[in-house]
């Protein structure tokens, strides 16, 4: 049997580790410099996405296919681990946790292991999806919870949006895929065994709210719209009113666009909370993140 799940190892007896942040080593930001190459007909491989679907009673869109730039995941991926520079053997990550809202329509390819092959050591490398917009949220407490239980450090989240799909996909709205992008964030985790500080995720109400750090400035997603509605008319829940809103992720890229607000953002402060709200499921998360010396004044991250 196969354990899917961190082992628990609980803390000696005494310890009293306060509890810590997760901290921003690097980050980076990829988007495909120009559309993608036009479509060669492959009969198997049309065969193979309409066999995939008929179970589910998902018809093969061969026309949208067509006209869509088929950017993999791994292409947007390797982009942003290269957006990062490269890494030192002290910054080379334990764990790798990649997290999308939509599947790579390239099959024989799996991001996560791609990943870990580019990368020195032996990181644990996997994939977390099926949360909507929120994926990385819950990517994110997932390495850190691999960290406070195995003793690693390092941490590589990488965040995917890729738009083409074989099947049906929503045009409009939250989960539409509009621009191709990956972000890269090299994280830290200082806390040892620690408590995990400034993060969590349930349906909107006071008590989610109660790690919430209201002397951190704010990247919000999408999903919260700055005056009660945004442009297509939905509402999303109230923050709590301190902490300023310094960017805000746009519609069009519903895992990296709160991401990549948090990149182009400055840093008023040391800590910032990123949060994002997702409407179809009325769930929200969100977390707090150490800049430490990777912030600037003039935007906290790169990329192409």
């Amino acid at each position: 049997m196969f354990r899917t799940t961190a082992p628990v190892r609980r803390p000696p007896a005494g310890a009293d580790t306060p509890a810590a942040v997760p901290r921003i080593i690097r980050a980076a930001r990829h988007t495909a410099p120009e559309p993608g190459g036009v479509y060669e007909p492959d009969p198997v491989r049309e065969g193979f996405f309409r066999e995939m679907g008929a179970p589910y009673g998902a018809s093969f869109d061969r026309e949208r296919y067509a006209a869509s730039g088929r950017r993999t995941s791994v292409e947007l991926a390797y982009g942003a681990l290269d957006a990062l520079g490269p890494l030192s053997a002290q910054e080379c990550p334990e764990v790798v946790v990649v997290a999308y809202a939509t599947p790579d329509f390239e099959h024989a390819e799996l991001v996560a292991s791609c990943l870990k092959r580019r990368l020195p050591g032996e990181p644990l490398s996997f994939a977390l999806s099926d949360q909507g917009v929120l994926a990385p949220f819950s990517a994110l407490r997932v390495a850190v919870e691999y960290a406070r239980r195995c003793g690693f450090r390092r941490l590589l989240l990488m965040i995917v949006d890729q738009g083409t799909q074989p099947y049906a996909v929503p045009d409009s709205g939250q989960a539409a895929v509009r621009a191709d992008a990956a972000v890269a964030l090299l994280v830290e985790w200082p806390g040892g065994e620690g408590a995990v500080r400034g993060m969590a995720q349930g349906r909107p109400s006071a008590e989610v709210f109660t790690q919430w750090d209201e002397r951190a400035a704010v990247v919000a997603g999408a999903g919260l719209p700055a005056r009660g509605a945004d442009e297509e008319g939905a509402a999303g829940p109230t923050l709590p009113p301190r902490g300023e809103v310094v960017a805000r992720g746009a519609l069009g890229q519903p895992c990296t666009g709160v991401w990549t607000a948090l990149l182009g953002a400055a840093a008023p402060a040391r800590h910032m909370v990123v949060a994002d709200y997702d409407r179809e499921r009325d769930f929200l998360a969100y977390c707090t993140l150490d800049t430490g010396e990777w912030g600037t004044a003039d935007g906290l991250g790169r990329g192409a």
